[in-house]
């Protein structure tokens, strides 16, 4: 509606039944594709011919829908895709990236052949958000898919790995553990907090992420997080701690906790290493050595804060002057610390060029929207 206001004609092109739950009569026109994934992209060409749109909206380009939709676009030429995710810099923005993010995201070339520094615009003081509402409209929405999706959109294919039934028993087991989980995180921090020698965060992923899925090692996160382990037993100094933290948003289904713990043992290393699953990791920067990631927003913003960051998948802020160019096994004793100039600079081009104020849901969810529109209409909302 945000770009309907702008006097925009809107067109929405609904994959399952929870897509037109969430659009209103106000919003445009809503058109249902109902047919199998491999022939989205033509289908999708076909009506950019005929509706001949200048910009094309979408959450992520990692579903198989969105990557056909964008191979549509290329050729189709005269229409630019806007990809829109949570924010790089968190909390209170939005990212907007034309074409494409993570590995695909012309952030790391734009940025290198940008002279000087943008100016520094506000970050802003985001509203509190409720997880309940949000787990309300997930629920809402993948509801309305299980039940009427196979009647009325029978070849559409989610992209979790996970069933929504599956995910949801992962987060009520995960509820019923709440305070053996807040146990074990007291004392893992405190664990931390109490060590002498270095200590570096590994901190975890969703494995239905695409930026793990298109954008890490090509390897397993179980894998990924045994050859760290290994790594660090064989190069760590004997007196370093490793500390592994579960993602925020994890459903509880894959046991980090567990995992960790028993490939820590296998390792050799069972007593060095402390495995948490709640808390802030931005709490624990001040007394990190170093980080270990894949490509998580967490390694973005330790490095802001001065921490050294080491990222073995593809990263738009892996980049000279940012992360360490040593290999894991030499990170461990040598860890580099950013430029804090190249870092401030970034983070100014990060924000100016790439972020708009707002969220997802909650209050912010209409400032966000409204943002989201005047950027793709050629403004840049502060």
């Amino acid at each position: 509606m945000a770009c309907a206001r702008l006097g925009a004609e809107v067109l929405r092109v609904g994959l399952a039944p929870g897509d037109r739950l969430y659009w209103g009569a106000g919003c445009g026109r809503y058109i249902a594709y109902r047919g199998p994934t491999e022939r989205f992209g033509e289908a999708l060409a076909d009506l950019i011919r005929r509706e001949d749109p200048t910009d094309l909206v979408m959450l992520g380009d990692g579903r198989k829908y969105h990557v056909n939709a964008v191979s549509a676009a290329k050729v189709a030429g005269g229409i630019t895709p806007w990809v829109i995710e949570q924010g790089y810099l968190r909390p209170g923005l939005i990212s907007v990236e034309p074409w494409g993010t993570g590995g695909r995201s012309a952030i790391p070339a734009r940025f290198a052949a940008t002279e000087g520094s943008r100016p520094d615009l506000p970050m802003p003081d985001p509203a509190p958000g409720s997880f309940l509402r949000y787990a309300g409209f997930d629920v809402a929405y993948h509801l309305v898919n299980v039940l009427l999706g196979p009647i009325f959109y029978p070849r559409y294919r989610h992209y979790a790995l996970d069933s929504p039934w599956a995910e949801w028993r992962g987060w009520i087991l995960k509820a019923l553990r709440a305070r053996a989980r807040a146990r074990q995180t007291d004392a893992a921090l405190a664990r931390i907090a109490a060590h002498a020698g270095p200590v570096f965060l590994v901190p975890l992923q969703l494995d239905t992420d695409f930026q793990i899925r298109d954008h890490g090692t090509g390897r397993p996160q179980e894998q990924d997080l045994a050859a760290i382990m290994a790594s660090f037993a064989a190069h760590a100094p004997s007196d370093a701690l490793l500390a592994i933290k579960e993602h925020p948003l994890d459903n509880g289904l894959r046991r980090w906790d567990r995992r960790a713990e028993r490939l820590a043992r296998a390792a050799g290393i069972g007593d060095r290493v402390a495995v948490f699953t709640g808390g802030r990791a931005e709490a624990l920067y001040p007394a990190l050595a170093g980080i270990v990631t894949i490509n998580s927003t967490v390694g973005l913003s330790a490095l802001l804060e001065g921490v050294p960051v080491k990222v073995l998948g593809r990263a738009v802020y892996d980049l000279s002057g940012l992360t360490a160019r040593v290999g894991l096994d030499a990170f461990w004793t040598a860890p580099e610390r950013p430029d804090p100039a190249e870092a401030d600079r970034f983070r100014r081009f990060l924000r100016h060029d790439y972020h708009v104020p707002g969220a997802f849901d909650g209050p912010d969810a209409r400032r966000g929207a409204e943002a989201l529109a005047r950027f793709i209409a050629g403004e840049r909302p502060q």
